[in-house]
């Protein structure tokens, strides 16, 4: 029996008794069945039925997935939770691990099946070594639920229903767990249950089989009995997953790292294979032309004469013109072969990086959960009523970097809640939703990635800001009078500056900003914030990322080689005087560099307001090669606008040039071009 109002309960049947003809209706007319659906699972959420709007929600989304079969299940799940509510039960009856009707394993995506799998995998490694921990049963089992909470983050991102409603019932059992004995309780259901999610994720429709009693039963082996022993602890692997299931291994991402470092060995053993069939080739051609140099000095000589040259020296040349057309032949041949070899490794090496490096690859929705978990937990504390709205968490980056976010963007989100977001009342006095709303976005802009953390709290009055740093004497009144809004903002980023009042355990001590930025900063990264009062603040990280492979326009600029993104590189022309160019060393801060031969028209697409062009200045334009990119240090980040490194085969290193970060430059040139020529070198942009 449910505990949920009675009112709301009898509300949400009526609801679900009035949305139920609509929903019988969704063949002729699908779009009301469909709000109906979502006002559905809503109702079912307020009223307190958990159960019933999870499933709602399972089937809404396989409706969005034009899968026409789970229109019958939504009446029929609808139907049985009038038919039960009405008897005083609850509206599903959650009984894990039986699963609910409507609950079927679903294909994963092949574009993220393999690093959902290595990620689970990795997670049940983790877990087998805490079920060993025997020792301290409670720190066991925070480890557990910090293993399978995790686990259903990347069900839930790579779309297995399954394993999400599993492991959301396991973390609750693990949850309850406030002693010793009830740590070493669950523990135990932990065990019993391991060698299942293993199972959900080989074989999910056989394990779902075996949870609810449905289709075709599975072996003991993938399932495990009653009495089982735990795993790692004496019991038998499982047996491996049945054809056509993928088969996953636990690689540390150290090895991966070590494989690729590995493969540019190879790859810089391979360039001088390449660089010797080319010397190849071109001694072949010599030979052919000293053959045809001697040919030519026969013809000139003639026939043997009295007089002339003897006739054996003349054989002499003939057979060396001979043997040096052979020779030519010989090895233009074995040169072929070697840059048809050449090219094969070439194109191996590329491939096996490329799918080492997917594997150092995570989302950045694993960061938004996270982002997401301490701004419910802080919303709590607070005594805020917040709603996290998320973009761009299908974006993919490298699992250091990912790593390196988390802790930056965590003191942001609490700054949202501690500093932005007002009390309920406050709000709903403001004329504003009770409930504040924290949006994480996640973008690609070339080489760089940008999170911006907003909400739509009270916001900085910069004004108030002014009077601080003038009062504190970080800044003259006359500086602080001229000064923009966003150099304003970014006082709060100094050590000890505070727009509170008091300070608490969350927020007023002017210690976070200066230490996130430290970080970001660590990373090559800046922060950037804009606000209004009022209205919110935006905070904008952004950081240099591991592209992976780019092809890339190799360019020329005075004695140095650089790597420009062909993405950006819409048209290369020739350079004249009616163009406002700036050379590639003036947006480096090297020097004006002058007149150049070649101008490059960058470009920018995005999904919003396109960037203008900008032109670009360089000396020479190689060829476009894809290459792997990778992350510069600070130091290097910081003396110009690079997206990365490439080291090439014999060790040397190329420098990526940032297209996004380049163009203000350029433009900033473009515009004082003519105070600039022949000037010196160039002032910063």
């Amino acid at each position: 029996m449910t505990n949920t109002d009675p009112e709301l309960l009898k509300l949400l049947v009526q609801e679900l008794d009035r949305h139920l003809e609509e929903l019988d209706a969704w063949e002729t007319d699908p779009t009301p069945a469909k709000r109906a659906l979502h006002a559905l699972r809503g109702s079912a959420g307020l009223a307190g039925e958990r159960e019933l709007a999870a499933a709602l929600e399972r089937l809404e989304r396989r409706v969005r997935q034009d899968d026409d079969t789970a229109w019958d299940e939504a009446k029929a799940v609808v139907r049985s939770a009038l038919k039960r509510l009405a008897e005083g039960e609850s509206a599903v009856r959650a009984s894990w691990p039986v699963p609910p009707p409507d609950l079927v394993a679903l294909p994963i995506n092949p574009l993220v099946r393999a690093q959902y799998a290595a990620e689970v995998t990795d997670r049940l490694a983790r877990i087998d070594e805490a079920l060993a921990t025997s020792d301290d049963p409670l720190q066991a089992v925070q480890a557990l639920y910090r293993h399978v909470h995790t686990m259903k983050g990347a069900a839930s991102a790579a779309g297995d229903e399954l394993m999400t409603w599993f492991c959301h019932g396991l973390e609750e059992k693990i949850r309850a767990a406030d002693s010793k004995a009830a740590a070493r309780t669950a523990m135990d259901e932990v065990a019993h249950w391991r060698v299942v999610l293993g199972a959900l994720l080989d074989e999910p429709e056989a394990a779902l089989a075996r949870l609810g009693g449905r289709h075709r039963p599975i072996s003991a082996e993938v399932l495990p009995v009653p009495g089982a022993s735990r795993p790692g602890v004496g019991s038998e692997p499982p047996r491996a997953a049945s054809d056509g299931a993928m088969a996953t291994i636990r690689v540390p991402a150290a090895d991966v790292d070590t494989l690729l470092e590995k493969l540019d060995v190879i790859d810089r053993a391979r360039e001088p294979i390449g660089s010797r069939a080319r010397r190849g080739h071109a001694v072949a051609l010599s030979m052919r032309q000293l053959r045809a140099t001697l040919v030519e000095a026969l013809r000139l000589i003639g026939p043997s004469r009295p007089w002339g040259a003897p006739a054996a020296a003349l054989k002499s040349v003939q057979t060396v013109a001979s043997a040096l057309a052979a020779f030519g032949d010989e090895i233009d041949v074995a040169s072929a072969r070697l840059r048809a070899s050449e090219q094969v490794l070439r194109e191996s090496v590329i491939d096996a990086k490329k799918q080492l490096s997917a594997m150092r690859q995570t989302t950045v929705g694993r960061i938004f959960a996270r982002l997401t978990t301490a701004i419910e937990s802080e919303a709590r504390r607070a005594g805020r009523s917040v709603i996290v709205r998320t973009r761009g968490a299908d974006e993919t980056i490298d699992r250091h970097i990912a790593e390196q976010l988390v802790e930056p963007c965590l003191q942001l989100v609490r700054n949202a809640v501690a500093h932005g977001i007002e009390a309920p009342q406050v709000r709903a006095d403001m004329g504003k939703s009770p409930s504040g709303t924290i949006a994480l976005t996640a973008r690609k802009s070339g080489s760089r990635l940008g999170i911006t953390i907003s909400d739509d709290g009270a916001g900085v009055d910069v004004a108030d800001i002014r009077a601080r740093a003038v009062k504190a004497g970080l800044v003259t009144p006359a500086i602080a009078d001229a000064a923009d809004d966003d150099t304003l903002l970014s006082l709060l980023f100094l050590p000890g500056f505070s727009t509170r009042q008091s300070s608490d355990l969350l927020a007023g001590r002017g210690i976070g900003l200066d230490i996130t930025r430290s970080s970001v900063q660590r990373m090559g990264g800046a922060i950037r914030l804009s606000s209004r009062a009022g209205e919110g603040l935006s905070a904008q990280v952004e950081v240099p990322i591991e592209s992976g492979f780019v092809m890339v326009l190799w360019v020329r600029a005075g004695d140095d080689e650089f790597a420009l993104p062909a993405a950006n590189a819409r048209r290369v022309q020739k350079s004249d005087a009616a163009l406002k160019v700036p050379h590639l060393l003036a947006c480096l801060d090297v020097a004006n560099g002058g007149a150049t031969p070649y101008a490059i028209d960058l470009s920018f697409p995005t999904d919003d307001t396109p960037e203008p062009p900008v032109l670009i200045g360089v000396d020479d334009v190689g060829s476009i090669e894809e290459l792997l990119v990778r992350p510069v240090g600070p130091l290097i980040a910081g003396l110009g606008p690079f997206a990365g490194a490439i080291v090439r085969g014999d060790g040397s290193v190329r420098l990526a040039i940032d297209a996004w970060a380049i163009a203000p430059r350029a433009r900033a040139l473009a515009a004082a071009l003519p105070a600039l020529r022949g000037s010196g070198p160039a002032g910063r942009a």
